[in-house]
Parts: structure tokens; C-alpha cells; sequence
């Protein structure tokens, strides 16, 4: 199973607004994605680090050096070099903070994040009005992994942990009195 964000994970969860946002937003992320690549070490580095990955510039040119990464040009990185870097960083299991959180959890980044947003946009929907989709307004329930055997029982697979979140209630009491949050 992938820990860190794949390219259209980051897309979805990172990238796109709500669907609750104008049209416009939609539509500049679209534009945006249009000039993200190529990309200089710097952003590559930013970019990795926004998919899960604990990465600084140096890191990418380390694997420059050795060859990991053969980038067409110095300090220009294509989607299929970041996307080769992040392959890297995965197998090394070097991990930004949440991202390793969902590692020790049984789950993705995406399986944390995607949940987080859908509760974000259940209650911004439910008090009309806007409710981050940053955990510290969520308490995170968890369903450990399960195994899922065969008609012998022997294991087969193992399904990811289940992520999900409802408001906290300090959160929910500020709501109701019509409180910014």
C-alpha cells in the first residue's frame, strides 16, 4: 500500500477547493496544473513534501548524483522525475509527520485526508458556513486494518485501516452559538 499522495491525490485533496467553492477556483486549478511542470529542485522538493514526503532540496540532488533521478536538465524536474523521487522516498519510508501517522495507522495519506475533507464539507454544509478541513477541529476514529482470509484461512490480503472524523465538540458548541471558529 502507498503511504505518500499519488500525483492525482494531490490533485483532488491538495489542489482542487471544495466543491462547495466558485467555479473559478475549479477552473485555476485546471490552468494550474497546465504550468506545474517542469519544475526547479526547490519546488520539487515543496511539491514532495505536500505528497507526504519529508524532502529538502539537497535530498534531490543527492539522488541526482547517485543516479536515481537522470533529470534532462539541471534543476529541471519533469513529472516523471518527481514521481520517480517520490517512489524513492516511499520505499525509504521517508515520511513527513502525518504521512508516517497514516503509516503507523494502517492507512494512506489519501484514506486520512479524503475523510477529513468530506467532514469539512458535511458540516460547513450543515452550519452554512465554513468549517477548515484541519484536523483540529475533528476528532479521527479509527478501524484497525483487517486481515481478509480465503475459504482455507489463510490470509490473503489486508485491507487499510477506515479513517473518519466527526466535529469535536468544543468545535460544535462554538457552531451552535454562532461562533467563528
Amino acid at each position: 500500500m502507498r503511504i505518500g499522495l499519488t500525483f492525482n491525490d494531490y490533485i483532488e485533496l491538495k489542489l482542487r477547493p471544495h466543491s462547495r467553492a466558485d467555479r473559478a477556483f475549479h477552473r485555476a486549478v485546471d490552468e494550474a496544473m497546465k504550468t506545474m511542470f517542469p519544475m526547479p529542485t526547490t519546488m520539487a522538493a515543496i511539491h514532495l513534501r505536500s505528497r507526504g514526503y519529508d524532502v529538502r532540496p539537497p535530498m534531490l540532488d543527492v539522488l541526482v548524483e547517485d543516479e536515481v533521478v537522470a533529470l534532462a536538465q539541471p534543476d529541471v524536474w519533469s513529472m516523471a522525475d518527481v514521481d520517480a523521487a517520490a517512489d524513492y522516498f516511499e520505499q525509504a519510508q521517508i515520511l513527513f509527520p502525518f504521512a508516517a501517522m497514516c503509516n503507523t495507522l494502517g492507512c494512506s495519506y489519501a484514506d486520512f485526508l479524503r475523510p477529513l475533507r468530506e467532514a469539512s464539507e458535511r458540516e460547513s454544509q450543515k452550519y452554512g458556513r465554513n468549517v477548515p478541513d484541519n484536523d483540529q477541529y475533528f476528532v479521527m476514529h479509527r478501524v484497525p486494518p483487517r486481515g481478509v482470509t480465503d475459504k482455507n484461512g489463510a490470509l490473503v490480503e489486508v485491507e487499510p485501516a477506515v479513517i473518519s472524523f466527526t466535529i469535536a465538540d468544543d468545535i460544535w458548541e462554538r457552531l451552535e452559538r454562532g461562533e467563528e471558529i
